[in-house]
């Protein structure tokens, strides 16, 4: 199954969105119609991977907090942490990174710092955590498939992983070098991005994937060089869209004619603009994405979209200078909610959840 775009929003934030309203008036800054942050409860908490359950709940983690965070939308009030409930981990410095919630709502998330899947019962709020086999794997995005199956990237150990909930064993696929990040899976193969370590100048530029019957792997190499696929999106039509964070471009791959696909781009304006994570609102034909670098969420517009340009791409900008925006999520009415994390690896945290309502 591909990231579901969720439930519920926001229902007391009328004399807010006024004041929004004349700040955005007179603003010499592109903002979108509407932009609000909430604050977690623990400063510095860096908050990053994040998903909605089926009551509406946005859930994420607390990279720097050591926590898993729960936001009900219908309690948020901008500017403050109500609303917001924090459930700390067993373990100091586990360091969660990324999450997702099942189909049966419960939390999954990645440990980098404990080498774990955790998951989070959502009525009971007990974690059970489970040890990846390859030691210092570090594990980063999950993805639940059509069997139930959580799989998830091991970073630094360059293999694909599977959690089977029902019986906690772990399985791991070996894959090529370039450090697999984001993944999607479909009905034949596990889809993953390989950008290497840019912040250690080791950088790749392939989309891999991995024959779910076979075991056996394949590559895509998407130039330039150093264009660093990242994140990944399976749209309810199969398609798989992915960015290239030092290429500055969206991308998306194309079946049609051969195997492998041709890959079709769309460039984002700017340099060095960093365009991190993606999502897909199929039926309004858009795709959000984060651009960090520019504290920005950006839109592509597939309706005024061209191959080859920035036709239809637009970039909404923050109000929070050094945000740092990470991961992003839509809920059923098709908002963008966001994570504000700053930059985690240089010690600049932030503490803010956002959404931008179009």
């Amino acid at each position: 199954m591909y990231k579901r775009t969720k439930y519920f929003f926001l229902s007391n934030v009328i004399a807010t969105s006024l004041v929004m309203v004349i700040f955005l008036l007179f603003s010499n800054t592109t903002y979108a119609e509407s932009i609000f942050e909430y604050l977690t409860p623990t400063s510095d908490s860096s908050p990053a991977g994040l998903d909605f359950d089926s009551k509406g709940n946005l859930w994420f983690v607390e990279i720097n907090g050591n926590k898993i965070g729960q936001l009900t939308p219908g309690e948020v009030e901008p500017g403050t942490s109500k609303g917001i409930v924090e459930y700390e981990l067993p373990r100091p410095n586990s360091k969660p990174q990324y999450l997702m919630v099942s189909r049966d709502d419960t939390v999954w998330f990645s440990e980098i710092g404990s080498n774990r899947i955790g998951k989070l019962n959502p009525i009971s709020k007990k974690i059970r955590e489970y040890d990846i086999p390859t030691p210092n794997s570090e594990p980063h995005n999950l993805f639940e498939s059509e069997d139930g199956m959580i799989w998830f990237t091991e970073f630094e150990a360059n293999k694909i992983g599977r959690l089977n909930p029902k019986t906690g064993e772990i399985r791991e696929f070996p894959v090529n070098e370039g450090n697999p990040h984001d993944l999607v899976v479909d009905n034949e193969y596990v889809w993953y991005t390989q950008g290497g370590k840019f912040w250690a100048r080791v950088f790749s530029n392939k989309v891999g994937f991995l024959e779910l019957k076979s075991g056996q792997v394949g590559e895509i190499l998407i130039p330039p060089k150093k264009s660093v696929p990242h994140g990944m999106f399976l749209a309810p039509d199969s398609t798989i869209w992915f960015t290239q964070f030092f290429a500055n471009k969206i991308s998306w791959l194309d079946f049609s004619e051969e195997f492998p696909p041709k890959v079709v781009n769309y460039l984002v304006p700017g340099k060095r603009t960093g365009v991190h994570d993606l999502v897909v609102d199929y039926n309004k034909r858009l795709v959000w994405f984060v651009a960090n670098h520019k504290d920005s969420i950006g839109r592509l517009d597939l309706t005024k979209a061209e191959p080859g340009t920035s036709k239809g791409i637009q970039l909404f900008s923050l109000p929070t200078k050094g945000a740092h925006p990470s991961n992003l999520v839509l809920d059923k009415e098709g908002n963008v909610w966001f994570t504000e994390m700053g930059m985690y690896f240089r010690k600049r945290y932030q503490n803010k959840i956002g959404v931008l309502v179009p």
